[in-house]
Order: structure tokens, then C-alpha cells, then sequence
């Protein structure tokens, strides 16, 4: 394992406390990210490009239900995730196919243009920098293969905390808690919707689709590479 990998693991240690039950959580929470309206944005803008021997890739995958659920949805097509957290892959049932690599720097086995499609949900957030990452999906992905990301996006503080206010402005809410409150405030606000598509119109990508959702706090972007 390098260096990177090393650190990158205690950063996401760090971010998601207890990876464990953080994993429990990711498969609790799946249907919510991948309901209806996204597999219907998956079949309009996604689904096309796949066939017989099509290739996804789902970074950061986690527990891999997403790549369990393609899987079923397009019989025959390969979905391969991407994950470098221990405790998600200890989460991963078995017949998954995943490749362990570092986002923030991966070199993934697989040819120039060998991907047809990539998926990126609630990921780009944690990241320090995503610009590798983008970088060698464009290596990896087929001229016309697309990327979709999922992800928090930028807004006020106010709206941000708006589901806990009276406990965070509450004297009595633990100190750790508070604190937790607003690292995650920092880390879900990393990025804008725009700044996720201006990083991949810079590696090379064109944004076919970019639209906010769940009342501005989530963007879902679709773009194909040039």
C-alpha cells in the first residue's frame, strides 16, 4: 500500500467516524440515492451507450449495491467499482468486482478508451482534489463515454444546518457533535455544481446535462468525453 493510499485511508477514517456502521448507513440509504428518478436519468442519458460488453465503473463504490443492482437491471454488462476505504471493502458481498486504488492518484487496469461509462455518487466531496480522478476516466473512457456524478454541492450555511439548527445553536449539544456538524459543513460545501463542471470541461469532458436537486444541496451532472 503507498503512501498516499495510507493517508487517504485516515482521511476518510476521520470524515466518516465509525466505518462500520458508516457502511451500514451507505446500504441503508442506497434506494434513497438510486431511486426511481435516477435509474430514469440512467436509462435516458446512460443506458444507451450499454451493450453486450459494456463496461461501468462505479467510483467509490462502497458496499457495491449499485454495482449489484446494474448488474441486474443490464444482464450481461460488467460493472466494476472502484473503493480504497478497508471497512467498505470488508462491506462488499461477495461477487462484486472491485479494484482497490486511491482516487486521489488511481492507475487503473485497464486499457485507453476500455470504459464505456462511469458513475461517481457522493465521492468527489471527500476528495482532496479530484483532478486525477477525471483525468483517468477521460484515459479510460471510450471518445463518446460518459461520466455521471451525484454529489453535495455548495449552499448557505443556513440551509445547510437547517435539519439540526436548534441543536447546534443549543448550549447543550456535546462539543464533539457541534464540531462534527461543521466539519461536515466544510467537506459537503467543497465544491459548486459550476466547479464540478468547469473541472470536467478542463479534463476534457462536455457537460450534456447538470441539474440541482433536493432543494440545491445535491448536483447531478452528465458529460461525455471528447
Amino acid at each position: 500500500m503507498s503512501e498516499k493510499m495510507a493517508q487517504t485511508r485516515v482521511m476518510l477514517a476521520s470524515h466518516h467516524r465509525d466505518g462500520e456502521a458508516f457502511a451500514e448507513l451507505m446500504k441503508e440509504t442506497y434506494q434513497r440515492r438510486f431511486d426511481e428518478a435516477f435509474w430514469q436519468a440512467w436509462q435516458q442519458w446512460m443506458a444507451p451507450l450499454m451493450g453486450e460488453c459494456s463496461l461501468t465503473l462505479d467510483l467509490g463504490t462502497g458496499p457495491g449495491l449499485f454495482l449489484q443492482e446494474l448488474s441486474q437491471r443490464y444482464p450481461g454488462h460488467r460493472a466494476v467499482g472502484v473503493e480504497c476505504a478497508e471497512y467498505m471493502l470488508a462491506a462488499v458481498d461477495a461477487g462484486c468486482e472491485v479494484i482497490e486504488a486511491d482516487l486521489h492518484d488511481p492507475h487503473l487496469p485497464f486499457t485507453n478508451g476500455e470504459v464505456d461509462l462511469v458513475m461517481a455518487s457522493v465521492v468527489l466531496h471527500e476528495m482532496h482534489q479530484p483532478i486525477r480522478t477525471l483525468q483517468e476516466m477521460h484515459r479510460c473512457l471510450k471518445s463518446g463515454g460518459r461520466i455521471c456524478i451525484f454529489d453535495w454541492v455548495r449552499v448557505p450555511l443556513s440551509q445547510y444546518l437547517a435539519s439540526e439548527e436548534k441543536a447546534v445553536f443549543d448550549p447543550a449539544m456535546p462539543l464533539e457533535e457541534l464540531e462534527g456538524s461543521f466539519i461536515h459543513f466544510i467537506e459537503h460545501n467543497r465544491f459548486s455544481a459550476d466547479d464540478l463542471a468547469f473541472m470536467l470541461q478542463q479534463c476534457g469532458f462536455k457537460i450534456l446535462d447538470q441539474q440541482l436537486m433536493r432543494d440545491g444541496q445535491f448536483a447531478r451532472l452528465i458529460a461525455e468525453r471528447v
